[in-house]
């Protein structure tokens, strides 16, 4: 576990230092006003409108591109027009989920509830037990043509018609990991009788599940034989967490007198060392940052500061341990 810095002096809103606190500034040149630790169990006495602002920044979904975006995008197209099946591995759930979203977004069209058509790219998320009436009933959902829950024949019938008559080139199962035997390998006749692209993607062990020389699943050769192509989505680059801080600020938080967070050094390392490089914390961390601003609202923005606001938490994984 990360511990943040302890060794914190009062706040500018309540100075009150002993001699001995104010020697011992003196000799550090410390003249940052730094917040004091509330006491446990006490919460801030917010307005209304304050809490508005909190329960506003903890809505702050926002979508930053940078280099690995790319890279992803080129690579599915790339896919896609060969018609090669492949699979995507990430540590980063949230940001790979955002670009694959923002993917699809930016070549299916939708007027209303309905797909313009044709709709080259079909993207889908699986949930927990992946059957394939599982798989079926949400490519269906997707592509706007929904379908009562019949026999599993007519429920395939009717997701290969769609699929072809909608003009689908490549067909993404995020979280594929949740994916039974069973519907991998409807994937796979997907694949075979429509000529598209199917791609999987996931966390990093889904290499494992679909490897046949894993706890002797011979049964997974033929998938594992579909799906040969591969490409890691990294994770965020320091410089890309910088990038993503300062669109998050300017397009997410919106405030008058801006955190300017990604123009320190100092805090841009601290964010990306407790976010391992990945989406999800990293936006943990930014609203815990706002919402402790808009509580001290006096306090200086330093990496004193920042480490305490963000408390003690669990560090990211970010690397498997080879067994």
């Amino acid at each position: 576990m990360s511990k943040s810095n302890t060794a914190i002096q009062p706040s500018e809103e309540e100075p009150r230092h002993s001699p001995q606190q104010k020697v011992d500034a003196q000799r550090a040149g410390n003249t940052q006003a730094n917040v004091a630790i509330q006491q446990p169990g006490l919460q801030p006495s917010r307005s209304p409108e304050q809490q508005a602002e909190v329960e506003r920044i903890g809505r702050i979904d926002t979508y930053v591109g940078v280099q690995r975006d790319q890279n992803l995008f080129e690579r599915l197209d790339y896919w896609r027009d060969l018609k090669i099946c492949a699979r995507v591995t990430t540590f980063d759930r949230l940001g790979l989920s955002k670009a694959l979203d923002y993917y699809t977004k930016q070549r299916v069209k939708r007027r209303g509830d309905f797909l313009q058509l044709p709709a080259p790219v079909a993207y889908i998320e699986m949930e927990q037990h992946g059957s394939p009436t599982d798989l079926f009933l949400l490519i269906l959902e997707f592509l706007s043509n929904p379908f009562d829950c019949r026999p599993l024949r007519d429920l395939r019938a009717r997701t290969w018609g769609t699929l072809n008559g909608y003009g689908v080139k490549i067909l993404i199962v995020n979280q594929a990991e949740l994916l039974s035997f069973a519907a991998f390998n409807e994937l796979v006749r997907i694949s075979e009788k429509l000529k598209i692209s199917v791609i999987l993607t996931g966390p990093p062990y889904l290499n494992d599940i679909l490897d046949p020389n894993s706890n002797k699943k011979k049964r997974y050769i033929n998938i594992h034989n579909t799906f040969l192509k591969y490409h890691p989505f990294n994770l965020l680059s320091r410089q890309d967490t910088a990038t993503v801080i300062g669109e998050w600020e300017k397009s997410g938080l919106k405030w008058s007198k801006p955190l300017n967070l990604a123009s320190n050094p100092e805090i841009v390392a601290l964010l990306h060392e407790a976010s391992q490089g990945q989406l999800r914390p990293l936006y943990e961390n930014l609203r815990e940052i706002a919402i402790w601003k808009l509580d001290h609202p006096k306090a200086q923005i330093n990496s004193q500061n920042i480490s305490q606001a963000l408390g003690i938490q669990f560090q990211p994984i970010s690397k498997l341990k080879q067994v």
